[in-house]
């Protein structure tokens, strides 16, 4: 009798062990999957745009319903107009292996799928939580149907958050400005040719444009 107790226990034993693998893994799998974003690029063959800041902010804060579009829209702009584009991500994991993935055009990136190191981004790090809180408070915010996400100015790296001021020169529902130092409230990259990163909402669509140094950003 005490050698059948002895062996149910162990059944049980087993079997609990068994379940708390099977449950246990695909977290641990879960988190292995977990690629950490070093750039990316939007394009078709040579003519391909860096758009690592862009997909860095969107992959932040959760793409809609958890997933990131692949579109014109999203990545700023047609770099390759009437081509079949793509996005290359070029991302590591946890063994510091590197791999890249691609989309098509008009596919979706889950979200969760990808992390971002924020002390990547130059100065927005600093901007992460005040830009949680100016969402908030004018998530009701209308602009006659243009609302400010977000906006950056500089180059990889080296990035002032211009949030504020973008959302201070809209006026009646359009946002128009000519890109440079001045405009932009000063030069976070001496010598080098700058981009305006804007995502934003207009009509009910969230969007993205970069705009390069010297250009005229007109929205809509």
């Amino acid at each position: 009798m005490r050698r059948s107790n002895r062996y149910a226990s162990f059944l049980i034993a087993m079997i609990f062990f068994a379940l708390g693998a099977a449950v246990f893994a695909p977290m641990v799998a879960a988190q292995d999957d977990t690629w950490q974003l070093t750039r990316a690029d939007y394009g078709f063959k040579d003519k391909r745009t860096d758009v690592t800041d862009i997909l860095g902010d969107l992959i932040t804060r959760g793409g809609v319903n958890g997933r990131v579009a692949v579109n014109n829209q999203t990545m700023g702009g047609d770099p390759a107009v009437g081509k079949d584009k793509s996005l290359r991500v070029f991302a590591t994991n946890k063994k510091n292996q590197e791999r890249e993935f691609d989309y098509k055009e008009g596919s979706f990136i889950e979200a969760n799928m990808f992390s971002v190191r924020h002390d990547d981004w130059g100065d927005r790090d600093r901007y992460a939580d005040r830009n949680n809180r100016d969402r908030d408070r004018d998530r009701d915010r209308d602009d006659r149907g243009l609302r400010i996400i977000r906006g950056f100015y500089g180059v990889q790296g080296r990035t002032v958050n211009v949030t504020d001021l973008l959302r201070d020169l809209v006026h009646d529902g359009v946002l128009a400005v000519n890109v440079n130092n001045r405009s932009m409230g000063g030069d976070p990259a001496i010598g080098e040719d700058k981009v305006l990163i804007v995502i934003y909402v207009s009509r009910g669509q969230e969007q993205a444009v970069a705009v390069r140094e010297g250009s005229t950003l007109s929205i809509p």
